[in-house]
């Protein structure tokens, strides 16, 4: 018998639906009794006995006990139908929840419950098969769910879960255990080459863009790789060994694989201490902004500070950018720590001369930022500071990822009256299609041409060439990384018009009004602003 769904027994017309053809086979047999009582003429002889017995009332109670066998055997056929459909309910409900329990609701992948059962089970044959476990992290899943919402975030997830099914190749199994975090299993054994091929295949498929409703992003993956082959390993410390691979990646700062290697867990646990360390200083309100000053060479005057993230700790020393920044970008956290030293830095210059501006670094992280504009101009307008103050300074590698929205950015804040610096030049990828199109005011010569210019004849070539260069497009130039007087000889004589480095003062939190740059005690005396002095921003004259 055709076993009909829900659906079609709701739209099945009443005489082919089964109460009605129940009731049909019952009344063909009882009707075929019927008529082999009229053959016998027993209803004769049931007639005669109620006449005789009239006041027995046999009729009734044989018209009764006729009637009752066709009621209750229709009775039962309905409560069996009833019953057989509340079986059926609860093994679709069985299944359903099985279904929930081992799978991702959103992707419909396996989950952190399914992959310990399959992993555990694969591990068993490890030395007849070796199991490679893959773990694979979106880099830049947590902006994107943040500026363009949850729904473009799960759409996000589930292109990358089925770009990733594709990419696994055969007997892989993908699960996701929560997050923008998903995980391959990939059983067999595999030569170098073969296994190389496989996970580059799992990395490469996410440097496509995404096209989503209504956006398209790019998220790229840090992707990391174990193998092995020993039965008694545990899933928990291959999913470990995996994670160091891929934090590897995420501190390289690029979208990449990597497999593991001894000594990779103690940097995995370090990076994720780092990051929950990292948010509790945000929380705290312990990121602070370090001013350094910008010197004019041609009259040794401070024209303005550039504003550096610290992350000051309890024990009263602070971390530089070098050792979180990365992390933070990351974990979605640059964008918080971006707004927290602009408007520490736009509180601290509302104390200073009008005349002296200071400077921000913009992540490239936050160029994906729709609100950006509006945001900083926002905090200047709280501060009570004009946008003609405020330099942002972008580096040569922001540039390199959607080259259109750095443009319209940059352009917004130059619109607004907000000057652009193009930070670090010389380490990255611009080229003078950036500098023609996009509205860069400074350029900053990289501090690792500044260092050894007095006696390296390649970096005083460059350095010449550079500031020429920038001259003749209107730009203005700033040398770091000037340490000592002989740099700032050199860098004044090639024609920069603007030094920083620790000749002028070192970065310095602000105290009572004063942006406090210290001097490098190891300098001679000379005619540069170098003074064991914190540096004051209320005077003009360094």
């Amino acid at each position: 018998m055709h076993d009909y769904s829900q659906d079609e027994r709701a739209d099945m017309p009443f005489w082919r639906s089964s109460p009605f053809l129940d009731a049909g086979w019952i009344i063909v047999f009882f009707g075929t009794i019927l008529l082999f009582a009229i053959h016998l003429e027993a209803f004769e002889y049931v007639v005669d006995l109620s006449h005789q017995h009239e006041s027995w009332e046999l009729d009734e109670i044989m018209t009764t006990m006729m009637l009752l066998p066709i009621g209750l055997v229709i009775y039962a056929k309905r409560r069996l139908d009833e019953a057989r459909a509340e079986l059926r309910r609860r093994q679709v409900a069985e299944t359903e929840a099985s279904q929930m329990a081992l799978h991702d609701t959103l992707t419909g992948l396996g989950n952190r419950r399914k992959a310990q059962v399959e992993i555990s089970r694969a591990l068993e044959r490890a030395e007849e098969e070796p199991v490679t476990l893959i773990s694979i992290d979106l880099n830049r899943f947590k902006p994107v769910n943040d500026l363009h919402g949850h729904a473009i975030g799960d759409e996000l997830l589930l292109a990358a879960g089925a770009r990733l099914i594709n990419a696994a190749g055969p007997r892989a199994s993908v699960y996701r255990f929560g997050g923008d975090e998903f995980c391959v299993l990939l059983p067999g054994a595999f030569s170098e080459d073969e296994l190389l091929a496989r996970v580059e295949a799992i990395s490469v498929a996410f440097d496509r863009r995404f096209d989503l409703t209504d956006v398209s992003v790019s998220v790229g993956a840090s992707v990391g790789a174990t193998t092995t082959s020993d039965p008694n390993a545990s899933m928990d410390e291959l999913l470990s060994q995996a994670d160091a691979a891929m934090y590897r990646c995420k501190n390289n700062g690029r979208n990449d694989f990597s497999f593991f290697e001894s000594g990779m867990e103690v940097a995995a646990l370090r990076r994720a201490k780092v990051e929950e360390e990292l948010r509790q200083a945000l929380a705290e309100d312990r990121i602070q902004a370090h001013f350094q000053p910008l010197v004019r060479l041609e009259d040794k005057t401070i024209i303005g500070y550039e504003a550096l993230a610290r992350w000051c700790m309890g024990d009263g020393t602070c971390r530089e950018p070098d050792e979180f920044i990365s992390i933070a970008e990351e974990a979605g956290l640059i964008s918080d720590i971006f707004y927290v030293v602009l408007r520490k830095a736009a509180k601290a210059a509302r104390t200073w001369p009008s005349e002296l501006t200071f400077s921000v670094n913009l992540s490239p992280v936050q160029f994906n930022d729709p609100w950006l504009v509006e945001r900083i101009l926002q905090i200047l307008v709280e501060e009570g500071i004009q946008p003609g103050r405020l330099d942002i300074e972008v580096t040569e590698n922001a540039l390199v990822g959607d080259f259109q929205i750095a443009r319209d950015v940059l352009w917004s804040l130059k619109n607004q009256g907000i000057h652009i610096s193009l930070d670090d030049f010389g380490t990255g990828y611009s080229s003078l299609r950036h500098l023609s199109e996009l509205p860069f005011e400074v350029l900053k010569i990289d501090r690792s041409f500044i260092e050894n210019l007095s006696v390296d004849t390649t970096s005083q070539t460059i350095v010449r060439t550079v500031t020429s260069m920038a001259h003749s497009l209107g730009l203005i130039v700033t040398a770091e990384g000037v340490n000592s007087v002989d740099n700032a000889t050199a860098v004044s004589e090639f024609g920069c018009d603007i030094g920083q480095g620790f000749l002028f003062g070192r970065p310095e939190a602000v105290g009572a009004g004063r942006a406090s740059p210290a001097a490098n005690e190891d300098e001679p005396e000379n005619e540069y602003p170098v003074s064991d002095e914190p540096t004051d921003p209320h005077r003009k004259q360094a």
